[in-house]
């Protein structure tokens, strides 16, 4: 009995671990690196965002912020090109979780995003850039459409241009 308990518990908490977000991973391999900045968003804040006019008055918004669960923000304006490089390596790490998406290079940075989809749903979006010597990492858990992506990449490129 207390074997299969055990093997129940082993079962339980190696799902709970693959069921952490790009951001949790790169933060638990980076916890005492002070050169990094993590704000996470929690799906209690997500929802007190829905109670913004602004908001509330943008219909497609709302369904947009209504659907997403969390978010998280990790930035450095140290090591830039070395936190992009083992964002990478997490990615590597975890290849079988997600798709690449869109990728962009330019003379000031670079930038990707990766998506994690479960029965043909965006469940994850993880957006990493290292541009203008700066790093910083977007991941938002949550139910996202391609449109919501895009638009996000197009007002990221609208920023660098």
């Amino acid at each position: 009995m207390k074997s299969v308990l055990l093997t129940l518990l082993m079962t339980v908490l190696s799902v709970a671990a693959m069921a952490q977000d790009f951001a949790t991973r790169f933060m638990a391999e980076h916890k005492k690196d002070a050169n990094l900045t993590c704000i996470t968003i929690s799906p209690t804040m997500m929802k007190q965002i829905l109670k913004v006019d602004a908001v509330e008055k943008d219909e497609k918004m709302a369904d947009v912020i209504s659907n997403l669960k969390s978010m998280q923000l990790i930035t450095s304006k140290m090591k830039a090109a070395r936190y992009y490089q083992e964002a990478l390596k997490v990615i590597e790490k975890n290849a079988n979780r997600f798709d690449p998406y869109l990728s962009s290079k330019d003379r000031f940075g670079e930038s990707r995003i990766m998506v994690r989809r479960h029965k043909g749903a965006i469940v994850e979006m993880v957006m990493f850039t290292n541009y203008r010597k700066a790093f910083s990492v977007i991941n938002f858990t949550g139910i996202m459409s391609d449109e919501f992506i895009s638009e996000l990449a197009r007002s990221m490129r609208q920023k660098r241009s």
